[in-house]
């Protein structure tokens, strides 16, 4: 009786202390810790039971030194741009300029991503663009607001629709733990940001979302996606001031005051690094004048009508 006492006190002891702490703490019979040059030694002695508890915030490992959990992921991502998609592939014709940022090109509005994503040199000659990755965390789609995002991070986008680190050939990485449902967001400087309508499938430390698989692998479907080749669904292009919506203010404000230049431009809708008729005429014509089914999430929170705009294409990521 006396020693089952004093195993129960003691692991009321043990999730006392880590409750109280900030870092992982063991309670046991015995134990030490050595540090050498070339590495480190540490162990503990416990009863032979093993099994680990959790509840919320708190971890209870039993018996022999165990392996503390760490949060964290990888992102595998397949996302197509239509003005750089010919065929099965997209161009990567941008990050040989001499204008291509070296730096994350996200950090002015209407982004204001402050992250500080950087290369000294392309690391992958198949890098067609920088993206923007956000994550959100929530039930559903629709319940996926801005309020709901949990990370952003600034990405490249590979000729063959996947999405990497700054390495330019690894997957981005996260350290974040997921609450509910993972979903995430797509956006570029010149195409119309998307939603993933369906959460993330996890495989052991990996979320995997295919975008190009199919019109409802988009929040809003064939309004907030396009068909860029027969059974190939990607973002669609024309947005040159990212506002999330393809009119006038793209062409006029954007596009026209480019044509006939060269570089890394807003304006180079097809990001062949020339500002011409086909950026126009391919692809902002096409798209113009289409607006989103998704209701303002800001209005609808506050009582007021929610806003829902005639058209088609459009941002259909919800704010």
């Amino acid at each position: 009786m006396k020693r089952l006492l004093l195993i129960c006190t003691c692991m009321v002891m043990a999730v006392f202390l880590y409750s109280q702490s900030l870092t992982p703490e063991v309670v046991s019979a015995s134990g030490d810790y050595f540090e050498a040059v070339n590495g480190s030694l540490s162990w503990t002695l416990g009863e032979v039971a093993t099994e680990t508890f959790e509840s919320g915030n708190t971890i209870l490992t039993q018996g022999f030194q165990q392996t503390w959990p760490e949060s964290g992921f990888s992102l595998s991502l397949k996302v197509w741009l239509e003005g750089p998609f010919t065929g099965s592939a997209m161009g990567a014709n941008l990050n040989g300029l001499p204008d291509f940022p070296m730096n994350q090109p996200y950090s002015g509005p209407p982004w204001n991503y402050p992250g500080a994503e950087s290369i000294s040199s392309i690391p992958n000659p198949g890098i067609v663009d920088w993206i923007l990755v956000e994550l959100r965390d929530a039930p559903d789609a629709a319940s996926a607001g801005s309020s709901t995002t949990i990370g952003k991070q600034a990405a490249f986008l590979l000729s063959n629709g996947m999405v990497t680190g700054m390495d330019g050939y690894g997957p981005p990485n996260f350290s974040l733990t997921v609450a509910s449902n993972l979903f995430v967001v797509i956006r570029h400087r010149n195409h119309l940001g998307v939603l993933s309508n369906f959460p993330l499938t996890f495989n052991g430390s990996t979320y995997s979302y295919d975008f190009s698989a199919g019109e409802l692998q988009v929040y809003g479907g064939a309004l907030g996606h396009k068909q860029i080749a027969t059974g190939i669904w990607g973002l669609a292009g024309g947005d040159g001031d990212a506002l999330g919506q393809i009119n006038n203010g793209d062409k006029n404000e954007v596009w026209s005051p480019q044509a006939g230049t060269s570089g890394y431009k807003a304006g180079d809708f097809s990001m062949d690094s020339q500002v011409n008729n086909l950026d126009k005429n391919d692809i902002w014509v096409p798209n113009s004048g289409k607006g989103t089914q998704v209701p303002d999430f800001a209005n609808a929170s506050s009582g007021m009508p929610e806003s829902t705009p005639p058209g088609g294409f459009k941002c259909m990521v919800p704010e």
